[in-house]
């Protein structure tokens, strides 16, 4: 396949926000990369880790967003975890984005929804594939979430395994 041909040639990578604390029932947005170089994005398979909800009854329901634009999570800009680390370990090469990870409370105040998930509270790691999402230079993809009714403790983690076909 692609991804595992992009992997031997040293262009896929993933992005991770490492684990995030949110503590309330609010939405907030969590994951944000925006393309700065001038191939294209593949990204075929999102990744959801939800820790046991402290308070929270019912369903959480995480959203994707195409191409938002601006919030809180851009303003204060603080950079994921893991930035594009190549998938290669012997590879050098790196991709031009920008990639923020959120807080509790952080916003997104634009972009398209167009994937709607909804999980059980209880601990989850999904690996959610869609098949071949393309980020062009100057798109974006944005991640967003609303814990169970009464959260007052949930972490949450959420990554992305994304390549390109050439460099």
């Amino acid at each position: 396949p692609d991804v595992d041909n992009a992997s031997e040639l040293g262009n896929s990578y993933n992005y991770n926000t490492g684990v995030i604390s949110l503590t309330s029932s609010s939405t907030s947005a969590v994951f944000y990369i925006k393309n700065n170089d001038e191939i294209p994005i593949i990204v075929p398979t999102l990744f959801y880790l939800l820790g046991n909800s402290t308070g929270g009854s019912g369903d959480v329901l995480i959203t994707v967003l195409r191409n938002p634009t601006t919030g809180t999570i851009i303003d204060n800009a603080i950079n994921m975890e893991m930035n594009a680390v190549n998938r290669n370990f012997g590879s050098s090469k790196t991709l031009l984005t920008d990639a923020y990870k959120g807080a509790e409370g952080y916003t997104f105040t634009n972009g398209d929804k167009v994937i709607e998930s909804i999980f059980n509270q209880s601990p989850t790691r999904v690996a959610l594939t869609v098949g071949a999402v393309v980020i062009p230079r100057g798109s974006s993809l944005g991640i967003e979430i609303t814990p169970a009714a009464g959260n007052t403790s949930l972490n949450v983690e959420f990554a992305a395994s994304v390549y390109v076909r050439s460099t």
